[in-house]
């Protein structure tokens, strides 16, 4: 039987977009064990060789996967190695991972390890951002428009749709009352210009950046977002209509006592419980990366 050292186990999810151009270019080296799972089967399949002793293990695919991968890694010794797989890659840019297949593989199998900080909403770690509001429901209508039309069509249907029955939510924050259709929670601090608007910023900050829109009424959360869209949040901080800053830590209570919260974090819709309680987890798990 192989040894970890000799086989590094290499995870990928057979239905994603990607997966039929890469799975035989990963299975031609014997340096690794190639494990071809639907995400639902994958976490499991990640604690066991874990458990069993591998020291690092590999994920191919996107930024879904490799969160997966990290709330599965973060408190192990096992390092994280990561071939891009999604349609974006946001973290992998991020990180320095070659957009090549077999650049990556060499970096995820030679590379050092190093710890990387996420966000935690509750009990779930994020590697990117995080959200409630305005983009989780355009992304819960969109998920159900798909299932009839193009994910494209069903993207514009559901913005058009969002913005005309956009409602606002209300939450506390830090002992202020605060009113807003869309509050966003990055890992490091973002740009607040257009067009990066949302990036990571080269030189930004550690912590957790929260970005809020301020509202009173549907005309001013319209004319925000698309003041948003054309200029950036920047000028909108600086007249106040945005509460923007970095934190380590943040509770989201909503006004009317609500049991569970739709939650975006890091593209995937969950259900947590409220209140939303956020925090900067420093080194929580280690990265292979340049």
């Amino acid at each position: 039987m192989e040894t970890y050292e000799q086989a590094v186990p290499v995870f990928i999810n057979p239905d994603s977009g990607s997966a039929s151009g890469i799975i035989e270019q990963l299975r031609a080296d014997q340096r690794r064990a190639v494990h071809a799972l639907p995400v639902a089967r994958m976490e499991e399949a990640m604690r066991r060789v874990i458990q069993a002793g591998a020291p690092r293990i590999l994920v191919a695919g996107g930024d879904g996967t490799i969160a997966l991968a990290v709330n599965v890694l973060a408190g192990t010794n096992a390092a994280l190695g990561i071939i891009p797989g999604g349609t974006l890659n946001h973290f992998a840019q991020r990180m320095g991972i070659p957009a090549d297949t077999q650049e990556a593989l060499e970096l995820a199998l030679n590379g050092t390890a190093q710890p990387m900080d996420v966000g935690r909403v509750n009990d779930k770690l994020f590697i990117n951002t995080s959200s409630v509001g305005a983009y989780v429901s355009f992304v819960r209508t969109r998920n159900k428009l798909e299932r009839r039309m193009s994910y494209h069509l069903a993207s514009v249907l559901a913005g058009l749709r969002r913005l005309w029955r956009l409602r606002s939510a209300r939450f506390s924050l830090d002992g202020r009352q605060i009113r807003s259709p869309l509050v966003f929670v990055g890992v490091g601090e973002r740009e607040l210009m257009f067009p990066t608007l949302g990036q990571n910023r080269d030189d930004g900050q550690n912590g957790l950046h929260l970005i809020a829109l301020r509202t009173h009424n549907r005309l001013e959360t319209l004319q925000l977002a698309f003041n948003a869209l054309l200029r950036g949040i920047d000028p909108l901080s600086r007249a106040k209509q945005v509460e923007e800053r970095m934190l380590d830590s943040l509770e989201l209570t909503y006004r009317h006592r609500r049991r569970h919260i739709h939650v975006a974090v890091d593209g995937e819709l969950l259900l947590l419980d409220a209140p939303l309680r956020y925090q900067y987890v420093c080194g929580a798990v280690r990265i292979i990366r340049r």
